[in-house]
């Protein structure tokens, strides 16, 4: 007869603790930076990617970033007159909703402002984007990368390439082996005298549609990117008390 096993009962203990003791230390670092800084920033991040945010942190190595944790930034910061940590943190709070995060600063609020006007990167949609253009390819040879987007978007909408996937063939054109990888997602695809081709006309996306997982890695393979990387900052808090809404 098969042995019984008995249910294991696993402590949660330690990984609550772990996990208090973090947002306790999340909290103190809060507080300690608003000590420590003339300007506290609620800034909400347009087409996420960490990489770029990490970009945003080097450039600002002198700054310090809080992103997520909402409630644990609020409860930092307090909720109310009763409760806040310095004069008027609790107007921060109120705007700790959604993708959200903290920027503590003591650079000059003119200069923190010219900064994040003038920084933006393009990159590639993801699915679950909203299109902002419209794409329709003809039959005949597929292009892609500088070809593609010169051919087929209009210029308002001409958006960077990655310039170390366009060059990895040395050429606008795919190579032969990737005809059934696009074929796979959706591409009416034929080798002709070794290169792709498009059997018919094949519309790629509508602007205002949604981007499902294929068009999303087929607007990536053509060198597209319509998705821009844009960090607005939506209030701030001066050490003296004086609040405003960027």
């Amino acid at each position: 007869m098969p042995r019984s096993k008995r249910q294991k009962i696993v402590s949660l203990t330690k990984a609550e603790s772990k996990g208090r003791e973090h947002k306790e230390k999340l909290v103190v670092d809060i507080q300690q930076s608003v000590d420590l800084y003339q300007y506290i920033y609620v800034y909400s991040v347009n087409n996420m990617r960490n990489s770029y945010l990490k970009q945003v942190r080097s450039k600002l190595n002198s700054s310090r970033f809080f992103f997520g944790r909402n409630k644990v930034m609020a409860k930092a910061l307090g909720s109310g007159d009763a409760d806040e940590y310095k004069e008027n943190t609790s107007k921060i709070s109120k705007f700790l909703t959604g993708e959200v995060g903290l920027l503590f600063s003591n650079d000059p609020l003119e200069q923190t402002i010219e900064f994040f006007n003038n920084y933006s990167e393009s990159d590639y949609a993801k699915t679950g984007f909203v299109s902002t253009v419209s794409i329709s390819i003809p039959a005949g040879e597929l292009i892609r990368g500088d070809a593609f987007i010169s051919s087929y978007l209009s210029s308002d909408q001409v958006m960077p390439i990655d310039d170390e996937k366009d060059t990895l063939y040395g050429s606008d054109v795919f190579p032969p082996n990737m005809e059934p990888q696009l074929r796979s997602l959706g591409l009416p695809t034929q080798l002709v005298k070794g290169k792709i081709h498009l059997t018919n006309d094949f519309n790629l996306v509508n602007k205002g549609s949604i981007l499902n997982p294929k068009q999303a890695q087929l607007l990536k393979l053509f060198g597209v990117k319509l998705a821009n990387f844009k960090v607005k900052l939506i209030c701030c808090l001066k050490n003296d008390g004086t609040f405003t809404k960027l």
